[in-house]
């Protein structure tokens, strides 16, 4: 009888067991695939780590007829937006249809872009110029993790244009005040820049192909600016920067001025 026993505890134990529900072994694979998603997709457009998402799909350059007036390619191909930009283009847009916006060269100190400037030599130098942490690279080379690809182009004597690559693959461009557009000049899906369509007629052919560029995606490691700092053009910018100066300068002049002080009470003690 004990023998009978001790066998029917064991049948009634694995009976137990089968009827817990088991998890699956590839469990924990599924739930990281689901949770990579909604980092991806989440309307933050946040990754962990404060890095930004570069998505086709981010309507904020789109949305605001503001935002849109006042962002370029280049601000754009940054992925980088400007409030100060916005409001300004708010006063002036009623009255003159239009809006200022940044252009490479301006925050290293480049002068006010003339029609022989469009050239790829020069537009590509303003661009790194302006952001030392961008850098060149091959077409058939990934960017670091940390970074996401460009591309530049430009139209000679006429404009310039960038390109940018998005994290699901998709590059896309914002062509001046218009909306950004995963479409070439023929309304072909890009699917390389380089081979892309981009003659929108007359001398905005952007016929010249400068390069592939691998852009930080950190906001804080990108720089543009809407005025020019060395030629103070923009009204109320120039202005600013001049006053800058003038107080530095006066505080090193007070600075001089107290030390010489300090000697000659010295000297005559």
């Amino acid at each position: 009888m004990k023998r009978n026993t001790r066998k029917n505890l064991a049948t009634k134990l694995k009976l137990r067991k089968l009827r817990k529900p088991q998890k699956p072994r590839n469990s924990r694979k599924s739930t990281t695939v689901k949770v990579v998603k909604q980092k991806r997709t989440g309307g933050s457009g946040i990754i962990g780590g404060g890095i930004d998402l570069i998505s086709a799909d981010n309507n904020s350059f789109n949305s605001n007829p503001y935002v849109r007036e006042s962002h370029n390619c280049y601000m754009y191909f940054l992925n980088k937006k400007n409030d100060e930009v916005v409001k300004i283009c708010k006063k002036d847009y009623p009255k003159h249809k239009l809006c200022r916006r940044a252009q490479p060269g301006y925050v290293s100190g480049h002068p006010l872009l003339k029609k022989g400037d469009y050239k790829c030599p020069n537009i590509m130098k303003r661009t790194l110029d302006d952001n030392p942490n961008i850098y060149k690279i091959d077409e058939n080379h990934k960017c670091s993790p940390s970074h996401y690809k460009g591309a530049l182009v430009v139209a000679p004597n006429r404009d310039y244009h960038y390109y940018r690559k998005n994290d699901d693959g998709q590059w896309t461009h914002k062509p001046g005040y218009k909306p950004s557009t995963v479409l070439d000049s023929k309304n072909n899906l890009i699917v390389n820049p380089r081979k892309a369509a981009r003659d929108y007629g007359g001398t905005l052919n952007y016929k010249e192909f400068c390069g592939y560029l691998c852009v930080p995606r950190e906001e804080r490691k990108k720089r543009m600016a809407h005025w020019n700092y060395d030629h103070n053009t923009h009204k109320g910018g120039g202005k600013k920067l001049k006053k800058k100066r003038t107080k530095n300068i006066t505080k090193h002049a007070m600075k001089k001025k107290t030390k010489r002080r300090s000697i000659k009470k010295k000297s005559r003690k």
